[in-house]
């Protein structure tokens, strides 16, 4: 793996660990919705800019609706159970819940006919699935979530395992920043009519901080970074960094949350994240 792929990967992890973390920090000034509204906005306005600075070719309108339905999954569906799900649990706890999603993605693909599905993929998914659903489970002890938010939580996973697998089909027809370009434009406005438009006049730089660093970082940042390591690097390489997320996540939630890690939920996590590298392991 050149170093270059391996710098940009961790990067991503260190910024996808710190999302949940981060975001807690700007809810108390911009509120959840005030955070996913921020996000969709802002990323649909980078993500054009991007797509015109590099010519990208573009997109036939009868691609459009296919493209809208993918934004109802990946933009829509996956922010707002997401921010709204972080709400009401911990950050460790939806972290190591998000971890699913590359089994989340496999399953679909599978059921889908996108992929086979061999004995190892088959005992990973339900390994990773039985360590989420512990970890779901874990809500009276010292590291414990909120039965609610930890299950919109898995519904954010399902939902953008679902539009991974509907991009990838999109991304045969279409370029990388176009699609991300036109996801976010469709979903933007969606997310705002749930939110309402995001608060500006807000007087806490701390808050600020925050949330200009969810908005550069893993909103916008990490989709370019995962586009200049996934070039080199096998999606079972990827599953492996994607376990380095609760680990930030964990370490973070405890300095600046609060937030612990009994020994439940570090068990319930680990065999998450072992079914993870088994299911996306190459055969």
């Amino acid at each position: 793996m050149p170093p270059r792929s391996l710098l940009a990967l961790l990067a991503v992890q260190l910024l996808f660990g710190l999302h949940p973390v981060v975001s807690k920090l700007a809810f108390p000034a911009f509120g959840p919705g005030g955070v996913s509204a921020w996000r969709a906005v802002a990323a649909a306005v980078a993500f054009q800019l991007a797509a015109k600075a590099s010519r990208s070719p573009p997109i036939p309108w009868s691609l459009q609706p296919r493209i809208l339905a993918a934004s109802m999954l990946g933009v829509v569906s996956n922010q707002l159970l997401f921010i709204y799900g972080l709400e009401r649990t911990t950050a460790i706890h939806a972290t190591l819940i998000i971890v699913t999603v590359p089994v989340a993605t496999l399953s679909i693909a599978i059921a889908a006919g996108r992929e086979v599905a061999s004995r190892h993929r088959v005992l990973g998914i339900a390994i990773a699935f039985l360590g989420a659903a512990l970890v779901v489970s874990d809500q009276g002890s010292v590291s414990g979530g909120n039965i609610v938010g930890d299950l919109m939580i898995v519904a954010n996973a399902a939902a953008y395992g679902a539009y991974l697998v509907m991009s990838r089909d999109l991304l045969t027809q279409v370029s990388p920043l176009s699609l991300a370009a036109w996801v976010f434009t469709w979903g933007a406005p969606v997310v705002l009519l749930v939110t309402g438009l995001p608060p500006a006049a807000v007087d806490d730089a701390p808050a600020w901080l925050a949330l200009g660093f969810v908005v550069l970082g893993p909103t916008i940042g990490t989709y370019f970074l995962n586009l200049f390591a996934l070039r080199d690097v096998p999606a079972s390489v990827v599953a492996v960094f994607v376990c380095l997320q609760p680990l930030v996540a964990a370490l973070f939630a405890r300095l600046w949350l609060g937030e612990s890690l009994g020994p439940f939920t570090l068990v319930a996590g680990l065999l998450t994240m072992g079914g993870v590298i088994l299911a996306t392991r190459r055969a």
